[in-house]
């Protein structure tokens, strides 16, 4: 989101769309050669073995819905440093002959957005992004977006001081962190029932359900917004895992949607366990097709209706070994 200080939080600009972002389509991109992705209007799980394009995903998720234009999108790009600007065609697909590749996201009403990557030579390595609008359509814009984790690991002062603002979210985030983030002497502290505490000093995980809280209490983080969320494992633990899959449920019932990447079944069973059936949850297995020489998805409503899932099946290797090792003890 385009704040007074000038920084990039992730909020779409451009025209506005509606609904919720429903199809993402990658053709010649990245590690994708042609994948194409129905979402849930609400929390959408990726998960799949390393190497299968998931934080692929999620980057051109993100780049799509918050460039303003083609330029801006390579610019984004560069910034991520997965594909530097001097070396742009490097977004193509390889090995590919392709000299295009595209991005198309969707939304519900039909809205889209279409970005091709153009490769302008064989030896300069450079290419041109562009946007092509689709039959017409206007372009499909979130309320906002935000990535986590985005990499700044503290609250924006363009923000500005938290409001006075109380929800039963907020106080969940804040009983989880636990504290609220406050501005003190010019820096940021975590406030709880023991004291201050220096933002520097807290874990990862706990900055960033503050960042979360912060964006909740400024009404940044509203109802029509996306929120984007790489292996968070990296950063919570087995035993927050539950708490996090109910934050992320209880922000798809209030309207916002969410797409998160995992590799832990923890995690994943979290999930499963505490949806209901009046949640909008979508499950989504990549793995690499063997048979086709590229990288698909399996989708599905739950979790026990993925053929394919490698946290489930580590798992169970480690519970045969368990009972091998201790049937080996007693004979």
């Amino acid at each position: 989101m385009r704040t007074k200080g000038g920084k990039d939080h992730g909020k779409a600009k451009g025209v506005a769309g509606g609904g919720f972002l429903k199809t993402v389509s990658l053709r010649d991109l990245g590690a994708f050669s042609d994948l194409s992705l129905d979402l849930s209007a609400g929390l959408n799980v990726l998960t799949g073995m390393n190497g299968t394009g998931k934080t692929h995903f999620l980057q051109f998720v993100r780049a799509g819905l918050t460039a303003v234009s083609g330029e801006d999108l390579s610019r984004h790009f560069a910034a991520t440093h997965l594909f530097p600007a001097e070396f742009s065609s490097l977004l193509l697909h390889r090995p590919t002959t392709s000299s295009e590749g595209f991005l198309m996201l969707e939304g519900e009403t039909g809205d889209r957005r279409v970005f091709a990557v153009c490769k302008s030579g064989k030896k300069s390595g450079k290419s041109r992004i562009e946007e092509r609008e689709s039959d017409g359509a206007g372009s499909f814009q979130p309320k906002s977006v935000f990535f986590f984790p985005d990499g700044r690991g503290f609250p924006d002062r363009s923000f500005g001081k938290p409001r006075a603002y109380r929800s039963a979210l907020v106080r969940r985030v804040e009983k989880t962190v636990p504290g609220r983030v406050c501005s003190r002497n010019g820096n940021f502290w975590i406030k709880n029932a023991r004291g201050w505490t220096r933002w520097a000093q807290v874990s990862p995980a706990t900055r960033q359900l503050g960042l979360l809280s912060v964006f909740l209490r400024q009404g940044a983080l509203i109802p029509g917004s996306v929120l984007l969320w790489d292996t968070p494992e990296g950063m919570f633990g087995p035993l927050l895992a539950g708490e996090l899959a109910g934050i992320l449920l209880s922000l798809t019932r209030s309207g916002i949607q969410v797409v998160v990447s995992t590799r832990d079944y923890v995690f994943l069973k979290e999930v499963d366990l505490r949806q209901t059936d009046e949640d909008a949850v979508r499950y989504h297995v990549f793995f690499r097709d063997d048979r086709l020489d590229k990288i698909s998805a399996e989708s599905a409503s739950s979790l026990s209706g993925l053929s394919r899932n490698p946290a489930s099946d580590a798992l169970r290797s480690l519970f045969d070994r368990d009972v091998d090792r201790a049937v080996g003890r007693l004979f």
